[in-house]
């Protein structure tokens, strides 16, 4: 008779009872080691990137300064946009926040990579090869997510705000003193969070694939995803409903396309689960008919 000892080896087939090839047990303190060295590269990443920016300070202020002017011209008003300063070192506490900004997107690379190398140890080894593929569509999706505010929700949020305060001046005539620090406050920002924003998809990608979720989890929840989108929206945007309406209804076909996304991952797991549970059955019952 057989002895029962192979049973615990076939447990762990295809990855279904097992650890990650090479699995070592790690304490809360590793994984908060782990954690801290992942953020300090990422730092030194951003910090790299800051030196770099700030020293570009001025042309990157002239490109973020660009939706305003082409709203500008779009609304029909004279002249030429200005962005004025209240106090001497608005223009350098701006510089050093458009410097910030362009260093998170500079490291955006090192910072991924980082993401991926603290979450690594805990994936598969077929799962582990997939590094430069989950960096490469995390920063593609977070320039597309910027450069989509940039292009086209900055322009129009700010040409249909100076087209409500002209249409409800009416006679009146308005000037607009416009502060250099809150434009680029509020459009490093809003770049920033559309950058993160488009992230769900690869997000609900990543959390399907290792079974955390699946489309019908997703989709049982979608109202309440909604609502929290729009509260996320508000938080993220400037204080006006344009700008939130902008960003809350892409983050909503963004979550559909998550709900698919997840579909055809989590029926390519499940495949992979019954083809593995039905090999483990068949090798049991042969195990079973040589006794």
């Amino acid at each position: 008779m057989t002895s029962g000892a192979s049973k615990p080896e076939k447990n762990g087939q295809e990855g279904l009872a097992e650890g990650p090839e090479g699995d070592v047990p790690m304490s809360f303190w590793d994984h908060l080691s782990d954690l801290r060295s992942a953020l300090m590269k990422s730092a030194l990443g951003v910090s790299a990137g800051f030196a770099i920016c700030f020293t570009y300070a001025t042309e990157i202020r002239e490109f973020l300064a660009r939706p305003l002017h082409a709203a500008w011209v779009e609304a029909g008003l004279k002249g030429e946009p200005q962005l004025q300063v209240l106090a001497m070192m608005d223009a350098f506490i701006t510089d050093i926040r458009v410097a910030v900004a362009g260093g998170i997107f500079a490291a955006t690379p090192v910072i991924f990579y980082q993401l991926w190398a603290f979450i690594s140890p805990g994936l598969y080894k077929r799962e582990k090869r997939f590094v430069i593929p989950f960096v490469g569509a995390s920063v593609l999706l977070f320039m597309l997510g910027a450069g989509f505010c940039y292009g086209f929700v900055l322009p129009w949020t700010i040409q249909w705000l100076f087209g409500y305060t002209q249409s409800t001046a009416a006679d009146t005539p308005v000037i607009y003193n416009l502060t250099l620090n809150d434009y680029i406050r509020d459009t490093t920002k809003i770049l920033v969070a559309f950058g993160l924003v488009f992230e769900l998809p690869l997000l609900a990608a990543f959390l399907a694939a290792a079974g955390v979720i699946d489309h019908r989890s997703l989709l049982r929840f979608w109202k309440i995803a909604v609502v929290l989108i729009f509260i996320v929206a508000a938080f993220l945007t400037p204080p006006e409903p344009v700008s939130q309406m902008m960003m809350a209804i892409p983050m909503i076909i963004l979550f559909f396309i998550s709900v698919g996304v997840a579909y055809l991952l989590s029926r390519g797991h499940r495949r992979a689960a019954a083809e593995a549970l039905a090999r483990i059955d068949a090798d049991e019952r042969g195990e079973a008919d040589g006794r």
